[in-house]
């Protein structure tokens, strides 16, 4: 049981962040590049009490070693029941907060350095800081309601700081084109969330996996609510159809695009499959779709990101595809294998991000083939992106080897062999193209003067980077399976653990650690940067010969399989043409018939004005006329009435003198 000091500490974990984001909106003309400081104060006191909500719950803390959970009612709707609003941190729950609040410190503090001079400077952190809060909170909630509300904001904020620099066009189409296909997915959570609420009459996850467990819904019913939640997991966390909004987002700055793709906007899909878990169990058809949605995206996502010549939209990509994974561990039931790896993700790509940045910030350029030559130039930042790059291809022992090699092993132990040739082959794939991308701009002679004249970034930037980079190094080492021949404890798996209904619904049985297939992986892994090395360092040529002589699937992948293009033929076409349908029907029609209706009060008006002669005797004329009217109408009435009257008595005569 929590004292009312630790659900203070707990409740100010959100609070903090969105205070922050009051004070910049109201005060941050005067603050100006003050503003950071107080941003990072704020983000920092939530991580001290994030890593207090870690240790309660894992026991470190006297009196904890259980979730932490309360809450107040909110909206009390009598026989309807109430809308409660309240905290529920488990394993899963405090990792995702000490992530969240840790690499949003990071990119706080980065953005100094990479935002400094821009005039919106105080607003950019009010956003953050919004940003940071809106996911805290989404990570904190026990119910649907709760979390859908600050899943919305989670999109807002998306939306505000991807459009940052909304005077550039293609910025302001990004954050619609991000708000707009989000919210599709958004719709169809809200269904499902409908769905359950009306079945089960509550909307927090344990009641309505229990009332599953009860009966109270089932069947495809059941299922159509639970793929529905699916779908806004979809499109939060930017998993087929719904991932064509993702790399138009690299148009805001670099550190939100860190922010985004580490710890906020798309974590919030990977998150709330896994927070409802129980639910999702329940249901086979299910399980099944979110594994080979994930399998599919992750394959689809490795193969655009092979040719594009934007760094960050190739980066981009990659998290596309790292979202994959983590929802094929979960749908094949490696739960704690899925989690485990958007922790670890969340190090490495987050410091992809920042050193694309640094390079951006050096060059001023997004193009790997204006680049080259810029590790020594950069020495810091190329080590540095040498690291994210060794755990995003999963070598031993970097971070990224240990999950990533943990979902890999489970679509192979499961028996779900074309899943397991797909992630294979996405690990090559993955390899290849962010070593192309290392070696392209850091290897060789600089290919312009701005590369010529590249420095090092300052700190402030370059700090965040160096602590990820050893993050991305060692934080995996917290879950070495057991199994590995090493004496220690696998931290992760009994920390992040998912309840004792799913371990029994789906039978779960602890794999061993497999080195044959862990050694495959990284030989795979390995081809491909070797395949990298080959083409863009030994013989640069071949790269260029071999895109020229396949054309076709060159554009193809670069076109990011004409998703765009079919979606704008289609949805996008038949959204404008009733657009434009609708205006013609406003304008024509109903505007015709307001614009009728006042055009003949105006010409009864009219008619009625040559009648106003100011002549006393033509009023007196008028009123004449109008009683004579008036005793016409009243005469006619009565006349009507005692015509009527005498019928009526003629008839009742008639009946009666029938009857007698």
């Amino acid at each position: 049981m929590q004292t009312v000091g630790q659900q203070l500490i707990i409740a100010a974990i959100p609070v903090l962040p969105a205070l922050v984001f009051v004070v910049l909106v109201l005060f941050g003309r005067l603050l100006k590049e003050n503003a950071q400081y107080v941003a990072i104060l704020g983000v920092t006191v939530s991580l001290v009490f994030s890593v207090f909500a870690l240790l309660f719950v894992a026991g470190i803390i006297p009196g904890g070693g259980a979730p932490i959970e309360f809450s107040v009612n909110w909206i009390n709707l009598g026989e309807g029941g109430s809308f409660p609003v309240g905290v529920y941190i488990d394993g899963l729950a405090a990792v995702m907060l000490v992530v969240v609040s840790f690499v949003s410190l990071m990119i706080q503090l980065y953005s100094g350095g990479f935002m400094e001079g821009d005039k919106r400077f105080a607003w950019y952190y009010a956003a953050l800081n919004l940003f940071t809060a809106s996911m805290l909170g989404l990570v904190l909630s026990p119910n649907f309601i709760q979390l859908y509300f600050f899943w919305e904001l989670v999109g807002l904020c998306s939306y505000l700081l991807v459009g940052h620099w909304f005077e550039k066009p293609s910025a302001r189409q990004a954050a619609q084109k991000a708000f707009i296909v989000t919210r599709i997915g958004d719709a169809a959570l809200f269904m499902g969330i409908i769905i359950f609420w009306a079945t089960t009459g509550s909307t927090a996850f344990e009641d309505v996996s229990e009332a599953a467990q009860a009966g109270f819904i089932g069947g495809s019913l059941f299922t159509a609510a639970v793929v529905l939640v699916f779908v806004g997991a979809i499109g939060k966390s930017a998993q087929f159809p719904l991932h064509v909004w993702l790399p138009d987002a690299m148009e805001g700055p670099t550190p939100v695009s860190a922010l985004i793709h580490a710890a906020t906007m798309v974590a919030a899909g990977v998150y709330l499959v896994a927070r409802t878990y129980d639910i999702f169990v329940q249901s086979e058809a299910a399980m099944l779709t979110v594994a080979y949605i994930g399998g599919f995206t992750a394959l689809m996502a490795a193969t655009m990101a092979l040719v594009k010549r934007d760094i960050k939209r190739v980066i981009a990509y990659s998290t596309v595809s790292q979202l994959g994974y983590m929802m094929l561990g979960l749908g094949l039931g490696s739960y704690t294998a899925g989690i485990f790896h958007l922790y670890n993700h969340a190090f490495f790509k987050a410091l992809l991000f920042l050193c694309a940045g640094s390079i951006i910030y050096a060059i001023d350029s997004y193009n790997l083939f204006e680049m080259g030559g810029l590790r020594r130039r950069m020495p810091l930042t190329f080590w540095a992106m040498v690291i994210a790059g060794l755990s995003l291809s999963g070598i031993f022992p970097f971070a990224g080897f240990w999950s990533k090699e943990a979902i890999v092993s489970s679509t192979y132990e499961e028996h779900y062999y074309v899943l397991f040739g797909m992630a294979l082959l996405t690990v090559f794939l993955t390899a290849f193209y962010i070593f192309r991308a290392i070696f392209l701009a850091f290897t060789g002679e600089p290919r312009t003067e701005m590369a010529r004249g590249a420095t090092e970034s300052p700190g402030i930037m370059t700090g965040p980077m160096l602590l990820l980079a050893f993050l991305s190094i060692v934080s995996g080492w917290v879950g070495i399976p057991e199994g590995f021949g090493i004496p220690i404890r696998d931290y992760f798996a009994h920390f992040v653990v998912p309840s004792d209904f799913v371990e029994e619904t789906l039978n779960l049985e602890e794999h061993a650690f497999s080195f044959g297939l862990s050694a495959l992986s990284v030989a795979v892994a390995l081809a491909g940067i070797g395949l990298a090395y080959f083409l863009y360092v030994a013989r640069p040529e071949r790269a260029g010969a071999l895109a020229r002589r396949l054309s076709g699937l060159h554009t193809f992948l670069d076109k990011g399989w004409y998703f765009d293009d079919l979606y704008g033929a289609t949805f996008v076409r038949a959204a404008r043409w009733l657009g434009r349908a609708t205006k013609g029907f406003d304008r024509n029609v109903l505007g015709g018939l307001v614009g009728g209706v006042g055009r003949g009060a105006l010409g009864t008006g009219g008619v009625l004005q040559r009648l106003q002669s100011g002549g006393v005797q033509s009023y007196a004329l008028f009123i004449l006329l109008s009683v004579l009217v008036i005793g016409v109408l009243v005469g006619a009435q009565l006349a009507f009435l005692v015509v009527a009257l005498v019928a009526g008595i003629t008839l009742a005569a008639v009946a009666v003198g029938a009857r007698l």
